[in-house]
Parts: structure tokens; sequence; C-alpha cells
């Protein structure tokens, strides 16, 4: 595969709270070459991505558009088909700073939606026993001394149903993919894809407690899957299967020699490879990638990365690890 370098397009797309929409839209012709820079990031890690774009020298009116929470998008392509490279929501506006020639300012948005703080209590499941309660009557009962009837107040024994909340468990024998399902189910937790590479059975009961993501982490790791985000969505992937999108990547596409990082990864213990490419939008998490190059061969598959634009190159940097 050769990446074409040529007929760069890039927008970025706000949309605010009445449904109004502002675009700032390049593709280095007259009247459209309005630049922004951009970085936009993505890892096999179940938090959401932070990414920025830096505007330069919008007129008071445009740049008071943004505001937090707004829906935005980054996209990118050699050409004129759009290709979105993340979306999510603005969660910080930077101040507008002068660097003698232009104005500019950053935008920060999160892709995805952070479960993080999703509490344990939402994984309690409501209860219902029969508990003994006594109440107190007054009743009418013969006086032994007086043989008269009279009121007297008396303990009476019932039987009563009490609601409590209670962790959640699973019984022996569920598979793994029903306990992920149950507990994202339970808490309110959105996961787009499960592609496991094994499904054990649990060998005993489980009970479901502590944070949810920090629970589901645990569960997934068992299976030896990753729980990461893709494109903004929430999603369990098999990081040895094959069944994915490929790239081939020779030496004609790379703008520098694969360099090794020594750095051991916590699951496998084993390094990455790093690779700077001309942007390519589709590569992103778990996207395999056929390495053909004098200096690496073989097939990998992305762990992290980033999409960068500096105004000067469009590239794509991403880590690799071996399938």
């Amino acid at each position: 595969m050769t990446v074409i370098t040529d007929n760069p397009h890039m927008w970025f797309v706000c949309t605010n709270s009445e449904g109004k929409t502002q675009t700032v839209y390049n593709d280095e012709h007259y009247k459209h070459n309005y630049p922004f820079t951009f970085e936009v990031n993505f890892a096999d890690v179940p938090t959401p991505q932070q990414n920025t774009v830096t505007l330069y020298n919008l007129t008071k009116e445009h740049r008071n558009f943004y505001s937090k929470k707004q829906h935005c998008y980054v996209a990118f392509n050699w050409g004129q088909d759009k290709k979105i490279l993340a979306e999510g929501f603005i969660s910080k506006i930077g101040v507008s700073q002068h660097d003698g020639t232009s104005d500019m300012f950053t935008l920060t948005f999160t892709e995805g939606t952070d479960y993080s703080n999703v509490s344990a209590r939402k994984l309690k499941v409501k209860k219902t026993e029969k508990v003994n309660r006594y109440i107190t009557k007054k009743v009418r009962e013969q006086d032994k001394a007086t043989k008269k009837r009279k009121l007297r107040k008396k303990r009476i024994k019932t039987r009563a149903t009490k609601t409590k909340l209670v962790n959640k468990t699973f019984r022996k024998g569920t598979s793994y993919k029903a306990l992920i399902n149950g507990i994202a189910t339970q808490s309110g937790i959105v996961i787009s894809k499960i592609d496991l590479a094994k499904n054990p059975k649990l060998k005993r009961a489980f009970t479901a407690k502590g944070m949810p993501l920090n629970l589901l982490k645990q569960v997934v790791k068992k299976t030896g899957s990753i729980m990461t985000y893709i494109r903004g969505k929430l999603v369990i992937i098999n990081p040895k299967n094959t069944k994915r999108t490929w790239y081939e990547i020779d030496d004609q596409d790379l703008i520098s020699p694969p360099s090794y990082n020594e750095s051991s990864d916590s699951d496998s213990g084993k390094g990455t490879w790093e690779i700077q490419v001309p942007l390519i939008p589709d590569i992103t998490t778990n996207v395999g990638i056929h390495m053909m190059s004098k200096y690496l061969k073989g097939y990998y598959y992305v762990k992290a990365g980033q999409h960068t634009f500096d105004m000067d190159i469009a590239k794509t940097q991403c880590s690799l690890a071996k399938i």
C-alpha cells in the first residue's frame, strides 16, 4: 500500500444547542484555506480520549459560537470524501492567544462517554424477605380479678415483607460474556461490541461488588480480551483476532524507520513498535497492520496512536503490538 498524499481536506464541525452548525473547512484552495491544527488520540484503554483542535484568526462572532458540551467532530481525507477521525463533546475552551502573527485558541473535546464515575450503588438490586414484626394493639380482655372486660395494650407478632438492596449475584455456570452483559446492563454502561478471546463459565457464584467500570476491567482481563474505545464507542475486543481491517505498510509509506519501545506492556510483558506514516484516517485502535518494510516484517495490531496536523504535515503515529 502506498498512501497518496494529494489534495488534503479537513473539517472541524460543531453543533450548538439550537441545532446550528459551524464548519471550519480547509482544502488548501482559495476561499477554503482556513487552516487549523488538530491532535486526535486513540488507545486500547477503557477511558475516553482527550483531543484538541487549534483554530486561527477567527472573527469574534465565529469564536463566540463555541461553548462546552457542544457536539463536534474532526474529519480528514486525501480527497473530498469526508472521514471522521473522532467525535465527541467540547470539554474545555482555551484562552485566545497571539503569537505575533496569528490569533489562536484551542478547544478540547472528549470522545465518547466516560463511565469511570458510575457508582458501586448501581450494582445493587432489590431483594425481598419475610421478617417478624410486632405491632401494639388495644384488645378487650377479661380481668381475672373483677371478671370484667377491659381495654389493654398488647404486642402482637406478625409477618411482613422487607425490601433491601444487595449486590447483584450471578450463578455458578454463568458464561463470562453473560456476566459482562449483566454488569454493564445493571450499571447503565453501554458496550457496543463484545468479542472475547475466551468465554469460560463461572466455577462458583459471583457477587458484583465495587465500581462497575473497574469490575468490568477485572472480568474482561480474565477472558484475554481488551476493553477500549473505538471511534467513541466502548467495545471489548480480542487482540489476537485476525478478522479485522488490514493495512499493508511498506518503506514508501514510512516517514521514518520503525523504532522499538522498550517499555513493557503490563499485561503481555512485550514492547511495541512505533511507526509514522502520512495520515491514514481509517487507522485506529485494533486495526491490523501488515508490515512489509525492510526494517520490520510481520502482522501487528494498533494499540495506540495519534492523528495530527501541524500546518506542515498530516501524519499518523501508532504503536504496534505483535499478533
